[in-house]
């Protein structure tokens, strides 16, 4: 009941801002595409299928626990409920091979997000959202899922830097969020944490239409480099995440994008590893079916 509480709390606060939405993140001339580990601003009909990531989590210093590989594959479908006000879905199933132990495999907990487009500038290529995400505890597989689950609000941004007067820097935009993850559990060894992310993105479709166009092979007019960070950390340790470089291929319809995955820092205990994504904007694709808004 707290959580379907929050839920409606979020949803009449947000409903006092005003601006005007755009499809799949767009704020004037600025188009903020999907990330693969730092969620966008922006509130659309979209569908991630897959994202796949693999990576090895390093044995424990102590000898407490062993070197672990990790394969992930993940799905998720964002609807809009009006043109500002999107649930997102998502799902994952996992891989967890401990060194010198059996694998096991299955669906970890479903999580639902819902966030509210708040603000959207497009002199300045900007906007702003708040959400709320929930990880539902027991409906994954024994052995991979938490029973318990949490709750997280969410601040979203992102902002294009068109506005600059030094021409070649005008692509650059730079996206991000905060979170505080709150655990429904009283185990002393789980504690609630802050989650940050953020993005830094060079558009060469922004540069080829709004600065000047370099005649560019059509495969690379499309692509955006970018590098994301994400870092969570409570009050009991150090801060741990990853940093992840790579390129984005946005087509009208259609994204893909591939990046490695970097440790954040010593204590994040990882080796390198790699992550993908094929993403579907559906308002492209269903405009008047799956791809508009239910109200």
């Amino acid at each position: 009941m707290k959580n379907i509480s929050f839920f409606v709390v979020l949803f009449l606060i947000t409903l006092q801002f005003t601006s005007s939405a755009q499809a799949h993140g767009t704020a004037g001339n600025r188009l903020f595409p999907p990330t693969l580990t730092v969620d966008d601003p922006s509130v659309a009909d979209e569908l991630s299928l897959p994202t796949f990531s693999h990576q090895r989590q390093n044995a424990a210093p102590d000898g407490s626990a062993p070197s672990t590989r990790t394969s992930d594959l993940g799905v998720e479908w964002d609807k809009r409920i009006t043109e500002k006000l999107g649930i997102g879905f998502n799902a994952d199933y996992l891989w967890i091979s401990p060194s010198g132990d059996t694998t096991q495999h299955g669906w970890d907990n479903v999580s639902l997000t819902l966030k509210y487009l708040a603000y959207v500038d497009p002199d300045h290529e900007f906007m702003t959202s708040v959400g709320v995400s929930h990880e539902f505890g027991d409906t994954g597989a024994k052995p991979i899922a938490s029973s318990f689950g949490s709750t997280t609000p969410k601040l979203y941004f992102g902002k294009g830097l068109g506005d600059l007067p030094i021409g070649y820097l005008r692509p650059l935009a730079i996206t991000g969020l905060a979170g505080y993850t709150v655990f429904e559990t009283n185990d002393s060894d789980t504690h609630n944490e802050w989650n940050f992310g953020w993005t830094v993105q060079y558009s060469i479709p922004y540069l080829q239409q709004h600065v000047v166009d370099l005649g560019l092979p059509g495969f690379i007019a499309k692509m955006t480099p970018v590098i994301e960070f994400n870092v969570t950390s409570n009050q009991f340790g150090p801060a741990t995440g990853t940093i992840a470089p790579g390129v984005l291929y946005t087509d009208k319809a259609w994204q893909f994008g591939i990046e490695a995955l970097i440790p954040y820092n010593r204590a994040s205990n990882t080796d390198v590893g790699v992550i993908a994504q094929f993403h579907l904007f559906l308002d492209d694709l269903f405009p008047h079916s799956l791809g508009k808004p239910i109200f």
